[in-house]
């Protein structure tokens, strides 16, 4: 079953490429839209895997400190900022850190 690309990963890897990093000129348009998608599902999975494992940790941490699982709520919001550091983290990873400012190092 293929995974379900994320709508801010798919939107985010089209603009960067499209105006930072380029596809090749000789690119059909369904060759440009195959590559965006199988990034976007790339990132998208890499997203998720990486938002469990923060949620999961921070779960155990809560548990840890407060001598109980949180209740449905707290984890929700554990699990959706653990989200927003996943994409923020593997955007830049796998997206941000390819483009070339043209500032040496």
């Amino acid at each position: 079953m293929p995974l379900a690309l994320d709508p801010e990963v798919l939107s985010t890897v089209q603009a960067v490429y499209s105006s930072e990093l380029g596809l090749p000129d000789d690119w059909t348009q369904s060759r440009r839209t195959a590559f965006l998608n199988a990034e976007a599902e790339k990132i998208t999975w890499m997203v998720r895997a990486r938002a469990g494992t923060i949620g999961d940790e921070r779960v155990y941490q809560w548990t840890r400190q407060h001598g109980m699982p949180p209740d449905l709520e707290t984890q929700r919001q554990l699990f959706s900022s653990a989200r927003t550091e996943a994409l923020r983290a593997v955007l830049r990873s796998e997206l941000y850190e390819l483009i070339d400012f043209g500032v040496d190092d």
